[in-house]
């Protein structure tokens, strides 16, 4: 996705596919499976009479949540996130001895969750008059004199920086060629201005 920022923070804000989703899925999955075992184990080796019967709303909501994303997922432009499904397990870990010291592992899976949520986040690069930023801990800045080039064709983004790296991906969602030849003539002119600004200081 690129968009013009209305807020004049920005002037362009490109939004990139966050490669590795898959696999971040898949071990959200494990984690949470693991979760659900162990509570079960739990449940039928020790019981959950009494006060503690309302734990069992613990791994239903677990489940429920997993069976929304699941179907939600069926739309290829719903991103499925577990870090509401793992922050619940997090709570479960620490309420419950399910494991030798599962406070601590109570506190990963919370970490975890913080982190499956920052690791999905579309990779964006912002652009302004004095500089290219990103949205990444820690944030980068490119100054325009840094970059050789940057352009946006066929729905591909490729920053080509004067240190020879090259950063290339797809944009999160296609754009039309009107704001394709918009974005690309911003750059041109704010990478020939530096370059002029340049040779007049040589």
């Amino acid at each position: 996705m690129l968009q013009q920022s209305q807020g004049q923070l920005f002037d362009f804000v490109v939004s990139l596919k966050r490669p590795g989703r898959a696999a971040i899925n898949i071990i959200s999955q494990l984690l949470l499976a693991l979760f659900l075992f162990s509570f079960i184990w739990y449940a039928y080796h020790k019981g959950l009479q009494g006060q503690r019967i309302w734990l069992v709303a613990i791994p239903v909501m677990i489940v429920a949540l997993w069976a929304y994303g699941y179907v939600r997922a069926a739309d290829p432009e719903f991103v499925v996130h577990y870090r509401v499904e793992l922050m619940i397990a997090a709570m479960g870990w620490m309420m419950l001895p399910l494991a030798p010291y599962a406070f601590f592992i109570g506190w990963a899976y919370a970490a975890l969750a913080v982190l499956e949520r920052m690791a999905k986040r579309p990779q964006q690069f912002r652009f302004t008059v004095e500089k290219v930023s990103t949205n990444s801990l820690p944030v980068r800045h490119y100054e325009w004199f840094q970059i050789a080039n940057v352009v946006i064709r066929d729905n591909l983004f490729t920053l080509d920086l004067n240190n020879n790296r090259i950063i290339q991906r797809e944009l999160e969602t296609p754009i039309d060629s009107v704001t394709q030849d918009e974005f690309n003539k911003y750059c041109q002119k704010h990478l020939h201005f530096n370059l002029a600004e340049g040779t007049k200081s040589a």
